[in-house]
């Protein structure tokens, strides 16, 4: 987390205090329940929404009808920017997972936001960049890692992305369907490797939602670094 409280990858965290005053400024702020769209693919690009609290899913109805889950988004993140960038219909549905607060700031204003401020457009620049780097790490694994290593990654990626913890142990809330669609394998196979050998002392599953029960052991499984937030705490 940064200082201001927002993750440091996200949108608003990456922005300075004046600047990220200047783009709240320009929205309305809204609480919009669980299980609800705030954007349907196919529609116009009229709005972009910042995301205050909660979190949302990023999903893609592909050319064969498939349901494709492109990603989760946390506080601090901005949602519905291409179609507004690019003056074209969205290419993704996006449904709030839990109650949600969200800045709506219309197109017009936005455009002209980034076009008088160049911090909110470099923000705007690195945001995309990390999502594109973060898809491509998803394809990658896709291609090189078993299904428990793959879920071992992804797990640790949404969890330092959120500060929800239980008894002390970071928690991700997603169900073994959305983990599924997440990590490019099938439902079944995901709850084979939940309760498999390999994973069963790192991760304890509850109903919606997995607690990490030994983040480090977890990061030595998925071969990548323990994210800095769910470092243990220097004394």
């Amino acid at each position: 987390m940064t200082g201001s409280g927002w993750h440091d990858h996200s949108f608003l965290g990456r922005l300075s205090r004046s600047a990220r005053e200047t783009v709240l400024q320009l929205g309305r702020v809204q609480t919009v329940q669980p299980n609800r769209p705030l954007m349907r693919q196919g529609e116009p690009g009229a709005a972009v929404y910042v995301l205050l609290d909660g979190r949302v899913g990023v999903e893609r109805i592909v050319e064969n009808g498939a349901l494709s889950l492109l990603g989760i988004r946390h506080a601090g993140d901005l949602v519905g920017e291409m179609a507004v960038i690019n003056d074209d219909v969205r290419t993704a549905t996006v449904t709030t997972l839990d109650r949600c607060a969200v800045s709506v700031i219309q197109a017009r204003p936005f455009m002209t936001c980034l076009t008088r401020h160049p911090e909110a457009m470099l923000a705007l620049s690195r945001m995309t960049g990390d999502r594109l780097t973060q898809a491509n790490v998803y394809r990658a694994d896709a291609a090189g890692y078993e299904v428990d290593v793959r879920l071992a990654r992804a797990l640790l990626y949404q969890a330092g992305r959120s500060p929800e913890r239980e008894g002390g142990r970071p928690v991700v809330r997603l169900r073994q369907k959305q983990l599924a669609m997440l990590i490019g394998a099938q439902e079944g196979t995901v709850q084979k490797a939940l309760k498999g050998p390999t994973l069963r002392d790192l991760v304890h599953c509850g109903r919606g939602r997995v607690a990490l029960l030994d983040p480090p052991g977890l990061a030595d499984l998925a071969d990548m670094p323990l994210p800095l937030q769910l470092c243990p705490p220097r004394r």
